[in-house]
């Protein structure tokens, strides 16, 4: 029980720092893959590591995906309000 304790104070420290890290990555990459010489070269290089980095790029924050589901419930909810 103590080890499963340790593992999440160590967890819980590393968050905060982990998480800074993923963000700037994401924002990196965003930037390196909207310059379309290199995106292509990449494409042509490494394909695999291409799709890697766009899975990265197209990440969204669990708030994101909280805010387009709920856009996605309201835009349905109006079409069928329309059909009816």
């Amino acid at each position: 029980m103590s080890q499963i304790h340790e593992h999440f104070k160590d967890a819980e420290m590393n968050y905060g720092s982990d998480l800074l890290n993923l963000v700037l990555a994401k924002g990196y990459l965003t930037k390196l893959l909207a310059n379309a010489a290199v995106k292509s070269f990449i494409e042509r290089q490494e394909p695999e590591i291409l799709e890697h980095f766009e899975l990265v790029v197209n990440t969204v924050s669990m708030e994101e995906a909280v805010q387009q589901q709920q856009e996605v419930e309201s835009t349905t909810i109006s079409d069928t309000d329309r059909a009816a």
